[in-house]
C-alpha cells in the first residue's frame, strides 16, 4: 500500500508539472499571437510619430539658415530610420532608409516670356514596418509632405502667400527650397538614429510679372493641389462660378495652377539653394551588423 501510495503521488507530481507547462506555454503563445503585434504596432506608430517630430526640426533648421543667410555654419538634425524588435519575445524590427535625392520636384513659372524651371532635391524617409501602415516623409521645395498608401497630404506648409484685393492684382509669394548633396553620404538604411547636416549655400529672388501657369512636377500631387487650392480660396480667389480666377489639374506626375487671364498675376519667387549630407556616425545596417562610416 505504501509503495503504491508513493507511486500515485509521483504520477500527480508528474500530472501536475504538464498541467503548468501546458498553461504557460498556453499563455505565451497567447501573448505571442494577440499582444505582441498590437504592442509592436503602437511601437512603430509611436516611431512614426518621433519621424514626424524630426522632419520639424529638420525644416526648422532649414528655414533658419534661409532666413539668416550664413554659409558655412551647419546645422545637424537626428532621424531615427527604426526600431529595436521585443527582447524575450518573438517579434520583427521595423527598417527605414533615408535618401537625398536630386531632381525630384521641378517647379515651372511660366508668363509671356515663356516657362522658367527650377529643378530641386528632396530628402526622404521612407518606412520598412512589419506591423504598422508604411509612411514616407519627404521634404519637398520647402514643405514637407507625408505619403502612405492611401495618398498624401501636407504635413508642414511651405513658404507660400497670396496677396489679394478685390479689384486688383494679385501678388504671390513663393519660397522654394532646392536640397544638394555635398561629400558621398547621400543615403542610408538600418534601425539606428543618426545626424544629417544641412548648411545655407546659395539664394536668389526673381520677379515673375503676369504669371499665366505654375506647374510643380511632383510625387505628391494631391499634397500640393489641397494646399494651393485652399491658400487661394483663402485670400478671396474664385475658383467656381462665372467670374473663376484659377484652375487646377493634376496628372500623374505634376500639378498644374492655371490662372484666368482676367487678372494679372505678379509671383515674388525666392529660390534657396541648401547644402545636406549625411554625417558620418555608426550605424546599424539591416543585418544588425555595426559600421563605423
Amino acid at each position: 500500500m505504501k509503495k503504491m501510495k508513493n507511486s500515485d503521488d509521483a504520477v500527480v507530481g508528474i500530472v501536475a508539472t504538464f498541467l503548468i507547462v501546458g498553461l504557460i506555454v498556453t499563455v505565451i503563445s497567447m501573448i505571442q499571437a494577440v499582444y505582441v503585434p498590437e504592442w509592436m504596432e503602437q511601437t512603430e506608430a509611436d516611431h512614426m510619430e518621433v519621424v514626424a517630430d524630426q522632419f520639424s526640426q529638420l525644416k526648422f533648421a532649414i528655414d533658419t539658415q534661409s532666413a539668416i543667410k550664413e554659409p558655412d555654419t551647419p546645422i545637424s538634425t537626428s532621424i531615427t530610420l527604426g526600431n529595436k524588435e521585443l527582447p524575450f519575445l518573438t517579434s520583427s524590427r521595423a527598417y527605414g532608409s533615408l535618401d537625398i535625392l536630386s531632381d525630384e520636384c521641378i517647379v515651372t513659372i511660366t508668363n509671356d516670356s515663356g516657362p522658367v524651371s527650377y529643378p530641386l532635391g528632396v530628402i526622404k524617409y521612407s518606412s520598412a514596418n512589419a506591423y504598422f501602415l508604411n509612411q514616407a516623409y519627404i521634404c519637398e521645395a520647402g514643405a514637407v509632405i507625408l505619403s502612405q498608401s492611401q495618398g498624401n497630404t501636407m504635413s508642414i506648409k511651405p513658404a507660400f502667400s497670396v496677396s489679394y484685393g478685390y479689384g486688383s492684382d494679385i501678388n504671390i509669394s513663393f519660397t522654394i527650397i532646392n536640397i544638394s548633396t555635398i561629400g558621398e553620404k547621400r543615403s542610408i538604411g538600418g534601425y539606428g538614429t543618426y545626424p544629417i547636416q544641412t548648411e545655407f549655400s546659395d539664394n536668389d529672388t526673381t520677379v515673375f510679372p503676369d504669371v499665366k501657369n505654375i506647374t510643380i512636377d511632383t510625387n505628391y500631387q494631391n499634397a500640393w493641389q489641397k494646399f494651393i487650392n485652399n491658400t487661394l480660396i483663402n485670400s478671396g480667389l474664385n475658383y467656381d462660378g462665372y467670374d473663376t480666377n484659377f484652375s487646377i489639374s493634376v496628372d500623374d506626375d505634376s500639378m498644374i495652377l492655371k490662372f484666368n487671364n482676367s487678372i494679372t498675376v505678379n509671383l515674388k519667387l525666392k529660390y534657396v539653394k541648401i547644402n545636406a549630407q549625411i554625417a558620418p556616425g555608426w550605424i546599424i545596417d539591416v543585418k544588425g551588423v555595426s559600421k563605423n562610416l
